[in-house]
């Protein structure tokens, strides 16, 4: 079958529902939904590898279809067959004519290893008081004192597609962008685009992303 063929197929049976026959994020099921679907049109994705303003790789577009978003309407799609991911993906692409330009594309950015200490408990624990003074700088205004998303600038937020959105409630075991210390690492370093979610890899060295990591993860919720 041809490409764009299966993809429209694999796109209307999948993630019509939810995103739109026109990939606008409007579907029968995304009425009343708080996170809402993707609107594809605008070419703006949050879950990337590569730095704010550019477009996902691949690989990251599969990430997310394969991972799905936790605490969304947006599902596992690990059963799909490869073939059958990528070419929904090719379709997606066919909504916004950002895919069309050179500019718009760049490297990923991978994470660095994660630190020796990082598995020791008590090490932790002090890379994460560290972190904690990290965190009073530059997290506190939205995600709050103890990192519930109930900061004084967590209210009336709005993303690009003009949705009501609140800073992630880090106490919480599952996020959004994913849950291992990769994933964190990358949605604070490279932020989150379309949401006021800005990356910090301009701004904090490596070792200050991993402290507030570490911070992150003494506050979550058993």
């Amino acid at each position: 079958m041809d490409t764009y063929l299966q993809g429209r197929q694999i796109f209307e049976s999948q993630c019509a529902p939810c995103h739109g026959r026109t990939g606008r994020g409007d579907g029968e099921w995304a009425e009343g939904v708080t996170t809402k679907p993707r609107n594809f049109r605008k070419g703006i994705f949050k879950y990337r590898t590569t730095p704010m303003g550019f477009l996902p790789t691949t690989d990251d577009l599969l990430r997310t279809i394969r991972n799905g978003v936790s605490g969304t309407m947006m599902p596992t799609f690990n059963k799909l067959p490869d073939d059958d991911l990528r070419a929904a993906i090719a379709y997606v692409r066919g909504f916004s004519r950002k895919w069309d330009r050179a500019e718009n594309f760049t490297d990923p950015i991978p994470p660095p290893p994660i630190p020796d200490w990082f598995s020791e408990t008590e090490k932790r624990k002090v890379h994460a008081a560290t972190g904690a003074t990290t965190f009073q700088q530059f997290c506190f205004v939205c995600h709050g004192n103890g990192g519930k998303g109930d900061g004084p600038g967590s209210k009336g937020l709005l993303d690009v597609w003009e949705n009501p959105i609140v800073p992630a409630d880090l106490t919480q075991e599952h996020h959004h962008s994913g849950d291992s210390p990769a994933d964190l690492f990358r949605t604070i370093s490279l932020g989150l685009d379309g949401t006021p979610m800005v990356g910090f890899r301009q701004l904090l060295k490596p070792e200050q992303i991993w402290d507030l990591i570490a911070f992150i993860r003494s506050v979550q919720k058993e």
